[in-house]
């Protein structure tokens, strides 16, 4: 892969935003295994077992998107941008799924499916809608092809 592609500026922060978030994220996940934080869920306080029962599992794979689209995007790959946009339907789904089990009350239910709305959408203008982006992601698919 040419090195040389440049890579859009909004992209770079997206980058370094999603590589700082998962290291953040593993980092709070031991913490709370290690009993050195306090635990919420949406501004509610529970207990660190609920904690760990109900929020890790999703903080800790929105972790893996999000190292994985920062890694993608460092190393000029398209993948990045799916790898990023299967956050948000996640969490979505995740909090649907939650309400169900009635794990997660539905008033944080609509603030995750509302916030991962409002993201999704910023996300899928940044990433396939921007025009930088776009001719981006395009010159690596030619540059990948050649």
């Amino acid at each position: 892969m040419d090195q040389r592609i440049p890579r859009p500026r909004a992209l770079t922060i997206l980058m370094w935003f999603t590589g700082i978030y998962a290291v953040g994220a593993a980092l709070g996940i031991g913490a709370v295994v290690a009993g050195f934080r306090h635990t919420s869920i949406g501004g509610l306080p529970v207990t660190r077992e609920v904690w760990l029962a109900v929020a890790a599992p999703l903080v800790g794979v929105v972790a893996v998107l999000m190292g994985l689209t920062s890694i993608g995007l460092h190393r000029h790959r398209a993948w990045a941008r799916t790898a990023c946009m299967c956050i948000w339907p996640m969490i979505g789904i995740y909090g649907l799924l939650g309400s169900v089990r009635g794990t997660i009350p539905w008033s944080l239910v609509w603030r995750a499916v509302i916030d991962a709305t409002l993201f999704g959408a910023i996300a899928v203008w940044l990433l396939f809608w921007s025009k930088p982006s776009a001719a981006y992601f395009k010159q690596i698919k030619v540059a990948q092809v050649s």
